[in-house]
């Protein structure tokens, strides 16, 4: 089982004008996104799943992420991938899925702290940058500190 966690693009500034929930990706945002899924496509040439946090941000990147791939699957919408998740929340999610190669759409600080917690028993220090990539492998069902970090990829390496 492979899963790939990926944080949602550039987005629009917080405001008290509009919920964060709704926030949307800026245009430079997108066309990050799209630039590094083409990237992706060489390390990682499909996707069994895509699992997207409901928040409006994410949901783009989920959708571009799905375009790029020309995913024929429907994007799977999950309110634990809303920031303020726990590590086992997602190892449940991954579990109940069991997909080959998952990729997760959702946010920080919680991306940080599930590398960590997927690769390692103490605590690894991770900057999961706006639209970075990380594929953590496991020989069998997700569990805690028994994942391998691949690869983790920030969405500036792909111009």
């Amino acid at each position: 089982m492979n899963i790939y966690l990926i944080r949602h693009g550039d987005a629009e500034k917080a405001s008290t004008l509009k919920k964060d929930f709704d926030r949307t990706l800026t245009p430079e945002g997108e066309k990050k996104i799209k630039i590094a899924a083409e990237g992706w496509k060489f390390l990682t040439p499909q996707f069994s799943h895509i699992i997207s946090s409901p928040l409006v941000r994410a949901l783009q990147t989920a959708q571009i992420v799905a375009q790029v791939y020309k995913f024929a699957g429907k994007i799977i919408t999950d309110k634990r991938l809303i920031f303020g998740n726990r590590t086992e929340e997602l190892i449940d999610l991954a579990n109940d899925i069991m997909g080959q190669d998952m990729a997760f759409i959702g946010h920080e600080p919680d991306f940080s702290e599930h590398v960590s917690n997927l690769i390692s028993n103490s605590s690894a220090k991770i900057d999961f940058k706006k639209g970075m990539i990380a594929k953590i492998s496991f020989s069998a069902k997700a569990k805690r500190s028994r994942g391998v970090l691949e690869f983790l990829i920030p969405s500036k390496a792909y111009k």
